[in-house]
């Protein structure tokens, strides 16, 4: 590979509650060459914001948050970029959260126990989609 198409990295953004997750998914994703982390929140109201003023390829999204219910975002997030990938990766995967998740327009759904190299390899498929 040479020029953009080496250089290309996957932008993620997480969204996540629990500050030790978020972090833990940073040192995993910024240790990885062809992703780069644009940016995290751990609030409804702070994934607006990001929404509204970067871009990324991958959203990695709880379900659970302090302000609402993370697939409330999806929509935000398809309008402001219609091709990034929405990863649900949350504990809460209750059935009635699977489904508006699916309904709404989230492309994968991992429980947070799923192994790295999975949720890897699967920002790895959306990011380059």
């Amino acid at each position: 590979m040479t020029g953009e198409a080496a250089t290309k990295r996957i932008r993620v953004m997480i969204v996540e509650d629990h500050p030790d997750f978020r972090a833990l998914m940073e040192v995993l994703l910024n240790g990885q060459s062809d992703m780069k982390l644009m940016a995290q929140a751990g609030s409804l109201a702070e994934a607006h914001d990001h929404a509204a003023t970067l871009k990324f390829d991958v959203v990695v999204l709880d379900l659970n948050l302090p302000d609402g219910h993370g697939v409330d975002l999806i929509a935000d997030f398809r309008r402001s970029n219609p091709d990034v990938g929405v990863l649900i990766l949350s504990a809460s995967l209750d059935p009635a959260g699977i489904e508006k998740a699916t309904r709404l327009g989230a492309d994968e759904i991992m429980d947070k126990l799923a192994p790295l190299e999975e949720v890897l390899s699967t920002v790895r498929r959306l990011g380059s989609t």
